[in-house]
């Protein structure tokens, strides 16, 4: 597989998922044109726009999700 191979899927954030004993407020995601249509991810909703700002995703957004390979260890 390559590294720069990546694919993209749109989603909606469905849920805003509350905190509990000190973890990050969580999101979920419905992902559209994927195989199952009910198919769902759970992020961590701590993000960071293009100039380094922190952001958080809010119910209702629109999203595109990014897959890409784990990069290779470099052979020594």
């Amino acid at each position: 597989m390559h590294d720069d191979v990546a694919g993209s899927l749109p989603g909606t954030v469905e849920k805003i998922i509350k905190p509990i004993r000190g973890e990050a407020e969580k999101v979920q995601i419905a992902i559209q044109g994927g195989d199952d249509p009910n198919q769902k991810i759970r992020i961590a909703n701590i993000l960071v726009d293009a100039r380094g700002e922190a952001v958080s995703l809010k119910r209702g957004a629109a999203v595109q999700i990014v897959v890409r390979p784990k990069p290779k260890d470099p052979i020594e």
